[in-house]
């Protein structure tokens, strides 16, 4: 595939937004009832396309619905023309064929000597992508044959018998529409006679049965948005393919004239994703599925009917015992009691309002004002009831603060978020919290919430139970007795509602008719002897192939290559460096087999295809999502689970890409150069070398973990690009790295344009803001506290309590503004541009113009300092990151000017972080314009840690931290322990001390030399640089009059 070749979900949805312009997509098309069937199908497999490769062949606007691939053409008989082009269609493969292997891992042969094939099961289903050409283009093609329908009823008949097959309440009686009502689950139709034929009243009746399958009772589809909402139009656009797909089935036609007021709407949301086409047809089979399961029950024969109603009565009776009274207005008022009464009325409400969004009564704007307004923060209206809570840290990054995970970062949490989840998996920020147990109450009190505008008592009575037992645990009154029985109730409550679950008992039935067999095959794995030692070796991911093709087997309790007894391990030499005494010495015995597995017993892996997922689980399997594979949960029943122990099935897939090696491919991607250690996943910040380095330069980033689902972030500085990766199984082929690639800086274009509508936009507001402030002819409280003056240029409040400071760039623009607050808090205005933006202190442009050099530092405080000592207008960078920016920016503005920068010495932070910003950055700017970098010297014994005081080191200041945060929760028998973490009074007072005395500001007013020692200090260094820069400008003139004598003496001559 090209690299610069749209990706599949790309293409379909471009060319389906061109056809709904147009009024052309395959479901606004009208398609005759009783004509030959127009969905796009194969001849010689003799099915149909389905889902978005279906919608996307009918887009080409062929006349014939036969689709085939070039192979097949050709074996019957047939020839795709010259020229002709075919068009993709994309499909999974949920299984593959292997060669089946013998007990010593060799492959088994034939008669003739040929390998015998055998089919695995794909426990992580693989895509592929086929080109198909159409029945116009192939030379040759048979006739078109009729379908074969094993159904003699007519359309009509076949349509009512799904109809009454399927319980759905249908009234009749509409004047002029058809709509499906969420809230009483019922279908409103007009009457038979007001339909010009009897094919559109059951087209019409069958569309609205495709919304009623949307119930939670059913296929549980997002139902809850008004009419006119991109929500609605979405269900729509999955009950037109629906339409489409049972028009075809039943020979019915399909009728798209009702529905042309969504097309705006198709197009906006193909627009903003286009994946929405893919979940649209992918719900639509789903939906025709479930629906045409109706009529397969009227013809089944009786004595089938028997067979299952005999294999489901263990299970009705299962589900009997299972039916305990949901005592839900007890547990409600019992939750809601414990709550401050303005608490319980604000839940109430909400959840209340969240009801009436569900079915109908309410929009999503109404709910979300009134969340706000009664909560205090704002709540989705697409909220999908999950909550999470997230540790955080704030991060400087040159000069920016940055929230970030602190698990990402390698930190304790500074405060805890509180965020609530999106339908479509996204997490929206709602509150920030000191403490993780007020974040956790503040989850909790969401999560009573959902539970409240749950309308289904046994998934209500689940919710509820789950809100208990979390308020019991972070009581800390309570004891273990309370936790385990709310714990329990939680238990009983959640199975009730699973066993009341329609969708998992059909998934569950589908399988318990194989538990005879499957109890068999347990008691004979349990038979088998005690396997032969195995020899064990370390093979890397992408020499998987070779080692298996040499007979090599996955050994999935071990998760690790092995060589089989027997067979000759001379070949495995290079993979046996240590590995051998490294997985012996790792296994542990394998616990007997039994109902339940301990938690301290080793997992118990199982080979689990991907189609009997869902019965594994049900039978109490749990996915490992760092091995991609299923094991024995803690509740397992292993009688049930025993047919997908590893011995009991011959053939299974091998092992998925392990996260590192995944992470490592990502990184490769954006052109990192991955060796040695690297990359290592501890959650900890490496620097690695990219494609483009010199010797020595390290421009790549990145931070990885394993903990819970693998994650990590991924940076190349030296082309911009970034990744946020997260743990997927898979590896990325060369199409999607290149894809990657190509698209970088196509997003980096846009992302910039962005960036710079949002700056210009808060620009303008922050100007306005500006006119209505003052100039501040008074100190501030802010002034007086960093004992400075005012300055032309500060603005100030009515009031003049707050301090604003408006910052430029070259040019005079103002883009920002920095507030200062009367405590000292500081913050510029939201998505503003602050990078390469300042402050001049003492006057304008002009007054730096006049000024005999540019002198730069870091805060305002600081450049009003140096301004009133050395008598002319300094620059304010605002922070240490920002320097290098502003000099350049300045410096190409008057390049004769000398350069002198005043930075900040943040020595505490040397001690603590291993870093000194302030000192680096300065310096840096410095260099990049050819300048001077300065910085405060203190009294003896002011700014140095004291030596006889224990040293500090960045591990020690962490551990401290560590312990701190741990103190506040720690049971009394650990606290000894965290306090020997912890700094001692003298190095906690030396390093506050070190803090007050960085700047020339603390050296005006915190030092004993005060504001003679600034002046001495930068007017010492500011008057060397200008007689430096003097001198320069002076041996240059000279060289320019000698050049110019020398030039006179030629022409003379």
């Amino acid at each position: 595939m090209a690299a610069n070749k749209k990706p599949f979900h790309e293409t379909v949805a471009e060319n389906l937004i061109e056809q709904l312009k147009a009024g052309t997509a395959p479901w606004q098309k009208p398609w005759e009832p009783g004509s030959q069937g127009f969905m796009p199908m194969n001849p010689t497999t003799g099915k149909r396309y389905k889902g978005v490769n279906a919608i996307h062949l009918m887009a080409q606007g062929r006349g014939d619905n036969r689709w085939m691939t070039y192979k097949q053409a050709k074996a019957a008989g047939a020839q795709v023309r010259k020229g002709e082009k075919g068009t993709p269609v994309q499909y999974w493969k949920f299984s593959e064929e292997q060669n089946k292997l013998d007990d010593n891992g060799k492959p088994v042969l034939d008669g003739q000597g040929k390998p015998v094939k055998e089919t695995v099961m794909l426990e992580r289903p693989r895509v592929f992508f086929a080109t198909v050409f159409n029945g116009e283009q192939i030379d040759g093609m048979p006739p078109l044959e009729q379908k074969d329908k094993t159904q003699t009823w007519d359309a009509v008949e076949r349509a009512e018998h799904i109809l009454k097959a399927s319980g759905a309440d249908i009234r009749h009686g509409e004047h002029d529409r058809a709509f499906y009502r969420p809230a009483t689950d019922s279908i409103h139709l007009p009457d038979k006679e007001q339909f010009p034929t009897a094919d559109n009243y059951y087209a019409t009746a069958l569309h609205e049965l495709g919304h009623w399958t949307g119930h939670s009772s059913r296929l549980d589809r997002d139902m809850a948005h008004p009419f006119g909402s991109e929500g609605y139009a979405k269900e729509e656009l999955k009950a037109e393919c629906f339409s489409l797909i049972m028009g075809d089935e039943l020979g019915i036609g399909h009728d798209p004239e009702q529905h042309a007021a969504y097309v705006g709407s198709w197009i906006k949301a193909l627009q903003d994703d286009p994946l929405e086409i893919f979940r649209a047809t992918s719900d639509a089979e789903k939906m025709s599925n479930y629906v045409l399961a109706f009529e397969q029950k009227l013809v089944q024969e009786q004595d089938q009917a028997q067979t299952q109603k005999l294999e489901a009565a263990p299970e009705q009776t299962q589900e009997a015992g299972m039916q305990l009274p949901t005592n839900n207005q007890q547990m409600r008022d019992q939750l809601l009691s414990a709550l401050s009464q303005e608490d319980s009325q604000a839940i109430n409400q909400v959840a209340n309002e969240r009801r009436r969004l569900a079915a109908g009564e309410t929009d999503a704007q109404a709910f979300e004002e009134t969340a706000r307004q009664v909560l205090g923060f704002d709540l989705p209206a697409d909220w999908n009831g999950a909550v999470q809570v997230q540790g955080n840290v704030v991060i400087e990054d040159g000069g920016e603060q940055f929230v970030e995970p602190a698990h990402a970062v390698g930190r304790e949490p500074e405060f805890w978020g509180v965020y609530a989840q999106h339908e479509n998996g996204m997490h929206q920020w709602v509150a920030d919290l000191n403490s993780q147990n007020q974040a956790d109450e503040l989850a909790n009190l969401l999560g009573l919430v959902d539970a409240l505008s749950e309308t289904n008592e046994h998934e209500q009575a689940a919710k509820l139970s789950r809100v208990n037992e979390a308020r019991v645990r972070l009581d800390p009154n309570s004891t273990d007795d309370d936790i385990s029985a709310a714990k329990e109730a939680r238990k009983t409550a959640e199975a009730t509602a699973t066993l009341n679950d329609s969708d998992m008992q059909r998934r569950i039935a589908e399988h318990e008719r194989q538990q005879a067999q499957q109890v068999k095959d347990s008691q004979q794995a349990q038979a088998e002897p005690e396997k032969q030692e195995r020899t064990y070796i370390n093979v890397p991911y992408r020499e998987k192939d070779e080692a298996k093709g040499l007979g090599a087997r996955w050994d999935r309790q071990q998760q690790s290559w092995f060589v089989p007894p027997g067979v000759d391990t001379a070949p495995f030499a290079k993979w046996s460096q240590g590995a051998a005494q490294e997985a012996t010495a790792q296994q542990r015995p394998q616990q007997e087999q039994g109902q339940t597995q301990t938690a301290g017993q080793q997992k118990q892996y199982l080979a689990v295809p991907y189609g009997e997922r869902g019965a594994a689980k049900a039978a109490g399997a749990k996915w490992d999502k760092a091995a991609k594979s299923w094991y024995v949960g803690p509740q397992g029943d292993m009688e049930r689970l025993s047919r997908w122990m590893p011995d009991n099935v011959k053939s299974q897939q091998g092992p998925a890409m392990s996260p590192r090696e995944e992470f490592a491919e990502a990184m490769k991607s954006l052109g990192c150069v991955v060796s040695g250690e690297h990359p290592i996943m501890d959650g900890k910040k490496h620097r690695v070398s990219v494609e483009g380095d010199k010797k020595g330069e390290r421009a790549g980033f990145y931070v990885g973990h394993l903990d819970g689902h693998p994650a990590g972030y991924i940076s190349n500085n030296r082309t911009g690009v970034d990744m946020k990766w997260k743990s997927k199984g898979y590896s990325l082929d060369p199409a999607e790295k290149a894809k990657l690639q190509a698209e970088a800086a196509e997003k980096l274009a846009a992302r910039a344009a962005e960036l710079e509508r949002t700056q210009e936009a808060t620009a303008e507001r922050v100007s306005k803001q500006t006119a209505n402030l003052v100039p501040a002819t008074e100190q501030t409280p802010y002034m007086q506290n960093k004992g400075i003056q005012p300055h032309p240029g500060v603005l100030t409040d009515a009031e003049g309590k707050k301090t604003y400071i408006p910052a430029h760039d070259e040019n005079g623009k103002q883009w920002t503004m920095q507030y200062i607050q009367e405590d000292g808090t500081k913050r510029f205005a939201k998505d503003s541009r602050k990078e390469g933006c300042f402050h001049i202190v003492g006057g304008d442009m002009k007054a730096l113009e006049a000024a005999p050099a540019l002198v730069l530092q870091e805060g305002y405080a600081t450049a009003a300092t140096n301004a009133e000592a050395l008598g002319f207008a300094t620059v304010a960078a605002f922070d240490s990151g920002n320097l290098p920016n502003v000099a350049k920016a300045l410096h190409d503005k008057f390049p004769d000017k000398p350069v002198v920068v005043l930075g900040d010495d943040d020595r505490h932070q040397e001690l603590t972080q291993g870093t000194n910003p302030g000192k680096t950055k300065a310096q840096e700017a410095a260099k990049a314009v050819g300048g001077k970098a300065a910085f405060p010297v203190f009294a003896p014994g002011e700014a140095e840690y004291p030596a006889g005081v224990a040293p500090i080191t960045p591990q020690s200041y962490r551990e401290h931290l560590r312990a701190s945060k741990a103190l506040e929760t720690a049971p009394e028998e650990r606290k000894a322990d965290l306090q020997k973490a912890l700094l001692s009074k003298e190095q906690l007072a030396a390093l506050d001390h070190m803090k007050k005395h960085t700047d020339f500001n603390d050296l005006a007013t915190k030092s004993s030399l005060g504001r003679e020692g600034v002046e001495r200090q930068v007017r010492a260094t500011v008057g060397k640089a200008v007689q430096e820069a003097e001198r320069k400008r002076e041996q240059k003139q000279v060289e320019q009059q000698v050049q110019k004598q020398k030039r006179s003496a030629r022409i003379g001559y």
